[in-house]
């Protein structure tokens, strides 16, 4: 990945953090009925953090034995 690219993901990464703290703090602050939508927030906020972290990315040793691969063909 280039600068550019990882930078971006930073920024997604924080955004979510932000956006999920700020639920979670609203969602204690308010009455379990009127919080829903901020349960919600959070829940969606966590679960992308959670996508991103576990996302595999290929590793230079798989991608050299898939080229190899291609080129013995």
């Amino acid at each position: 990945m280039d600068d550019t690219a990882l930078l971006r993901q930073t920024i997604r990464r924080c955004t979510a953090v932000l956006v999920a703290t700020l639920a979670a703090v609203g969602v204690s602050l308010q009455s379990p009925s009127e919080a829903s939508y901020l349960l919600i927030l959070a829940t969606v906020s966590v679960m992308y953090l959670a996508a991103e972290f576990i996302k595999v990315n290929p590793t230079a040793e798989n991608a050299g034995t898939s080229s190899s691969t291609e080129e013995e063909r």
